[in-house]
């Protein structure tokens, strides 16, 4: 490739409307074009590396018997409403549309419930199992945010697999080779030994999943590992142990009620009260596919959504509004608690509020809270204590007692176990051995392609601009030539590259060499070949390596050598 021919160019200055790093190098060095927020166009350059960490990817699905094809892109709105997942209470990203006779169509998100209305078609018999498809799909999300460039967009393309099996013994085995292959993946692409797999909320898919975070400053997860395990949990789903409270001993005290509207939120209470911020309780009221529901935790921790969605096993939950509050409790937002609480409001207690003594809670009226309350005297005892908190630095893991590393990090790929979720949802079946019907076992498998090439950007470039690994750069040689008597060893070597199958970009163009040098390291080539007028006597041509700037002189034939 020519650069004097190349499709785009390079820019000097930082996008205005860009704040993400991985964006801004992208697009400065001519790799993704910015449409929209959210929304990017990949250049030729951009489409070499993007299609080197497909490739990468393909070969190491298709070392586990899946086969490729792709699915549309338009989905049907009757699809989703087999699984519910049509409703923007439950997936709050579609993209809708109508065609022109009304018909209503989404643009995919995901592809579960297309996979399996075409299994459906296909699946009729245990023979036909085990079976795993994939795609390279650009999938559609309207995300509220989308500052982090190509590590959260609007428009992406991701790798998405669906396997099925006739049992659930079958679908674990198969899952954990999906794992095995998923290292192997992020290993070729320079992320391995930064990735851990991860322990994860299921979100809009299941109840629970496993993620691949890598390490990165630019991420938007935070993961907590246990030193000595290695084992990492997303903060979504983090257990932690509750730390003693201070105040477990104390001897009870008479019950009192504070009646004072002014006073909400447990900073104000605990100062109107002269009590530790352990003494009390924060009571959110939410409203849940199963009905009313208030969580309850020790007020130095937050109330962690996905862990109180999951132990109340409700596929929606949100906070309730002042009207709902108002009738299930008799008193406004902020005065809900423990004391006097209604007996058809589902209760759910963290066991940071287990070994409570004197403590503060809400009245459920109006301007009142109880203090010096205390289980069983003033409040039932809860049928069982659960987590529910939010995970935060300095926690503890409750299966080692060692305090949690916290890693910033960026998801790179996920997986789901469905089991016979899917199936049932949308009766996917086929014939056992002894004739009877039975549901498929389905997981789910993805890795965001554009999202992998966001995170190698922000994990390895530097101050001059882009840096590659060989493998999924879009050429293993940037060649400069310099001056005017070189043009003709430049050629030649040029061409040698080409024919000894290099991928190389020949920086032909007619600019200071000073141009050409800083355009070598914004984009990020591994190896720079410069051949000028001063290094034809010996034709010995210099070779700088991009990571770590050293050079060395080489003949043409030493070059090739090291390439090779």
């Amino acid at each position: 490739m020519r650069l004097s021919k190349n499709f785009t160019r390079t820019i000097k200055q930082t996008p205005a409307d860009e704040v993400s790093r991985n964006a801004q190098l992208l697009i400065r060095a001519g790799y993704v074009y910015k449409t929209m927020a959210g929304v990017y166009s990949y250049t030729p350059l951009g489409l070499r590396v993007l299609e080197k960490i497909k490739q990468i990817v393909r070969e190491e699905m298709n070392a586990i018997d899946s086969q490729e094809l792709i699915m549309s892109s338009l989905q049907r709105k009757e699809l989703w409403q087999e699984t519910g997942r049509w409703s923007d209470e439950l997936v709050d990203v579609w993209f809708k549309s109508k065609l022109q006779d009304d018909t209503e169509v989404g643009f995919g998100w995901t592809h579960e419930e297309p996979i399996v209305e075409m299994l459906r078609s296909y699946l009729k018999s245990y023979k036909d199992l085990p079976m795993s498809v994939y795609q390279f799909q650009n999938k559609f999300r309207n995300e509220l945010r989308a500052k982090s460039g190509i590590m959260r967009g609007r428009e992406f393309v991701m790798k998405d697999m669906y396997s099925v099996h006739a049992s659930k013994e079958d679908l674990d085995k198969y899952y954990e080779q999906v794992i095995e292959a998923y290292k192997r993946c992020y290993q070729r692409l320079g992320l391995g030994d930064d990735t851990y797999v991860t322990f994860a909320s299921g979100g809009a898919f299941t109840k629970f999943s496993h993620e691949f975070q890598t390490l990165c400053q630019a991420g938007e997860d935070d993961i907590y590992i246990v030193p000595s395990t290695n084992v990492a949990y997303n903060a979504e789903v983090a257990p932690v142990k509750a730390s003693p409270n201070p105040e477990a001993e104390a001897e009870m005290k008479p019950l009192g009620i504070l009646d004072d509207k002014s006073i909400i939120g447990a900073e104000a209470l605990v100062e109107a009260l002269n009590i530790p911020l352990t003494s009390s309780t924060k009571s959110m009221l939410y409203d849940s596919s199963a009905g009313l529901l208030l969580a309850v935790v020790r007020s130095d921790y937050e109330i962690n959504e996905d862990k109180l969605k999951a132990e109340a096993n409700v596929s929606w939950l949100r906070l309730a509004d002042a009207e709902q509050t108002l009738a299930a409790t008799g008193a406004e937002i902020g005065f809900a608690g423990l004391y006097n609480l209604p007996d058809d409001v589902q209760l759910i207690v963290d066991d940071s509020c287990q070994d409570m003594v004197n403590f503060e809670t809400g009245a459920n009226k109006t301007g009142q809270h109880a203090y010096n309350v205390n289980w069983q005297r003033d409040v039932p005892l809860p049928a069982k204590f659960v987590d529910i908190k939010m995970v935060k630095p300095g926690d503890i893991s409750p299966e080692t007692d060692e305090i949690y590393v916290h890693q910033r990090t960026a998801e790179v790929g996920n997986i789901f176990n469905f089991g016979t979720q899917k199936s049932q949802e949308m009766n996917l079946t086929f014939t056992d051995a002894s004739g009877a019907e039975q549901y498929a076992y389905m997981g789910s498998y993805g890795i965001g392609i554009t999202r992998v090439m966001g995170v190698i950007v922000e994990k390895l470039a530097d101050d001059k601009g882009l840096v590659w690994p060989e493998n999924i750069a879009p050429a293993r040689v940037y060649l400069v030539q310099i001056g005017s008597e070189s043009k003709a060893a430049a050629d030649e070597l040029y061409d040698a590259l080409i024919n000894a199958g290099i991928e190389v970009i020949y920086d032909d163009r007619d600019e200071r060499p000073g141009v050409k040098f800083a355009d070598a390291e914004l984009m990020g080539i591994p190896t720079r070949v410069t051949v000028s007028d001063r290094l034809l006597k010996d034709k010995r041509w210099e070779v700088t390596a991009r990571t770590t700037g050293e050079q060395k002189l080489l003949t043409t034939d030493e070059l090739l050598a090291t390439l090779d």
